[in-house]
């Protein structure tokens, strides 16, 4: 004789129970592990900075120091105002770190960016800035 034929849904071994979510848990921790990243890694992407993530006081702070490549600069206040829905005025102030005190050459510089729906179009130097080269 043989066994009788038992469906599959009682024949359970004693170990094979539910298993724990093992996916959901590496999820989580994933997660936990990529929130521990800083803005500077998040927003810049070989080298380009994703505009979405930023206000335009820190692009316009970006715009500063991409003019003035050579020097090295500290970021100070940031600032935006709109005079109208389509455009917006943003300023940024900062300091060369690579001038002492005392030396020729402003070391305080301030820049004013105006953006129209997102998009640069005008940039000025309100203080310091680069030197002109005309003699």
């Amino acid at each position: 004789m043989t066994a009788p034929l038992v469906p599959n849904r009682q024949r359970r071994d004693a170990g094979e129970g539910a298993k724990p979510p093992r996916a959901g848990a590496i999820i989580v921790l994933v997660a936990g592990l990529l929130g521990g990243c800083s803005q500077q890694q998040l927003t810049q992407l070989g080298g380009r900075v994703v505009p979405s993530t930023l206000s335009l006081g820190d692009r316009c702070a970006q715009f500063m120091q991409r003019a003035m490549w050579f020097a090295a600069i500290d970021i100070g206040d940031r600032s935006s105002s709109s005079p109208d829905i389509r455009t917006i005025i943003a300023t940024a102030q900062g300091t060369r770190t690579d001038l002492p005190e005392g030396s020729p050459g402003t070391r305080d510089l301030a820049v004013e960016c105006t953006f129209t729906d997102n998009v640069l179009t005008a940039f000025r130097w309100t203080k310091g800035g680069p030197q002109s080269s005309r003699q």
